[in-house]
């Protein structure tokens, strides 16, 4: 009897038991586990409830399914929130993330299980993975976009995959990930048959193989030289920049870098993470002594992060200097982190938190930089940035055959934070064809060559310079070309479609 009891329990919670199971599956994709081929079949439960159940319990099963997911994901935020916030603030902030991030899988849920009942199963197979890529697309706009924990991402480690994005850019990897497991379900279920069985199969294979062999056909751009760089990770206090200490910054820095121009002297650049140094462009655009000084010593160039006042706004910046330049190059950070360094009403916010370290103060830039290293030009952008393709692609556009992401990582201690952050950089570097790497003050310090490939990784919380070379070749995309316009297709897709499979009399 109990055990009847128990599996009719089972039975009438099934659309909320099935959704969470796939939500904790998809945890072991991630770090540390980084299982990616889970993501390949864990979200069969949660489709498979969504087909088969109410619009309003497919609701329920796509924001079940997110909350220990994002939970676990962002948990890395602690380090930031619990250290700067009342300790209930400091909950209420995380509860109200994930919550707000499992409302887009809720919003997949919905639709997946409304559009469903228009009874067409070929309509249902390329609806469902566009209702995914295009929640996902949503929550990449607007001020409070926040990318952590995508699907796609958990794809990084698999260079052949990688291409999938040169040709779709990111988008590419969610959507044949869950058309595959939705293709898979809907002829389990008997639903496909027939001419749609082998159709939408052939339609599938048809992209997976264009996304994995077209871009091996992409002109590729080789360059003999190689740019020798000395990467300088000083794992120095966050804080010290904007509480005072940012002298003791710069020398720290600046021994490091002494530490590895010592070693090997034919270094090119000289690269430092995110606002490692403080800037007044006010009266006029300077350097700062140090760097100077010791750029000129070395004979080579120091590009590194500022925080840069400029006519009374405050900027997160990233600046070149060499010998005998006449302008100062200045890239100013775009995508700002939301509710840190942007918010609409920070003076309010931080008068009611009483925060000593103020919240949403920065300004976004406006224009992409691309820096010219004696004739190679590189681009340079900042930590939560290298999260957007359809940012960094900018860079590849204007002909940047590098790009370096500079980051300081050092908020997140240990966390897999560290790990998330990392790994969205090979997902650029195989959209842009173009080398990325990233530069952190604590964290991880990694390189990836033009296919999204792993170079060479630093390890954690640790004071060190690595001066390697760095590849400059460089390959097409179409993704470069044409940005998003993949979630663009299917967006159109579902607009012109829909309508006609709805309104479409069955005929009997």
């Amino acid at each position: 009897m109990l055990k009847k009891n128990a599996q009719n329990k089972i039975s009438q919670n099934k659309h909320l038991v099935f959704p969470l199971l796939s939500g904790l599956l998809m945890i072991a994709a991630f770090p540390p586990f980084e299982q990616g081929y889970v993501t390949w079949f864990a979200l069969m439960p949660l489709i498979a409830t969504c087909l088969q159940t109410t619009p309003l319990r497919a609701l329920w099963a796509g924001f079940i399914f997110g909350l220990p997911l994002h939970f676990y994901v962002n948990l890395y935020l602690s380090h930031v929130l619990f250290p700067y916030l009342p300790a209930y603030l400091a909950v209420i902030a995380m509860i109200s993330l994930v919550a707000y991030i499992s409302l887009f899988s809720a919003v997949f849920g919905l639709f997946t299980s409304l559009l469903n009942r228009a009874g067409k199963a070929w309509f249902t197979a390329l609806a469902v993975p566009s209702l995914w890529l295009l929640t996902e697309y949503l929550r990449s706009l607007s001020f409070l976009a926040y990318n952590v924990g995508y699907l796609g991402y958990t794809q990084w480690n698999y260079p052949l995959f990688l291409n999938i994005t040169s040709i779709y850019g990111y988008w590419g990897l969610p959507f044949l990930i869950v058309f595959f497991q939705t293709l898979i379900l809907l002829i389990l279920m008997n639903k496909l048959q027939g001419t749609g069985r082998y159709a939408l199969t052939a339609v599938f294979l048809i992209m997976l193989l264009a996304g994995l062999t077209v871009p091996e056909l992409l002109p590729v751009h080789k360059d003999e030289e190689k740019l020798s760089v000395s990467l300088i990770q000083g794992n120095s206090h966050p804080e010290h920049v904007v509480d005072g200490r940012q002298e003791d910054v710069v020398q720290l820095y600046s021994n490091l870098t002494e530490q590895a121009l010592a070693d090997e002297a034919e270094i090119d650049l000289v690269v430092w993470p995110e606002t490692v140094a403080r800037l007044d462009f006010s009266e006029k655009r300077e350097h700062h002594p140090s760097i100077i000084k010791l750029a000129e010593k070395y004979e080579v160039s120091v590009l590194y992060g500022a925080r840069v006042r400029e006519q009374d706004l405050l900027y997160n910046s990233i600046t070149l200097y060499y010998k005998g330049q006449e302008e100062i190059p200045v890239y100013h950070k775009h995508r700002l982190v939301p509710f840190v360094e942007y918010f609409p009403m920070e003076q309010l916010l931080n008068r009611v938190l009483e925060l000593d370290l103020l919240l949403g103060s920065y300004s976004a830039g406006e224009e992409i930089t691309v820096f010219d290293l004696r004739g190679v030009p590189v681009g340079g952008a900042i930590c939560f940035e290298s999260y957007f393709g359809d940012h960094t692609r900018l860079f590849a556009k204007k002909e940047s055959r590098h790009l370096f992401i500079l980051t300081n990582d050092a908020w997140f201690g240990e966390s897999i934070g560290l790990e998330q952050h990392a790994q969205a950089a090979a997902i650029r570097a195989a959209e842009m064809g173009v080398g990325v790497t990233q530069v952190a003050n604590s964290g991880i310090t990694i390189s990836f060559n033009h296919r999204g490939e792993e170079l060479f990784r630093s390890g954690k919380n640790e004071a060190a310079v690595f001066n390697l070379p760095l590849d400059l070749t460089t390959r097409d995309t179409l993704y470069v070309l044409y940005g998003d316009y993949f979630p663009a297709v299917w967006a159109l897709f579902l607009i012109i479609v829909t309508p006609l499979v709805i309104l479409r009399k069955p005929v009997n």
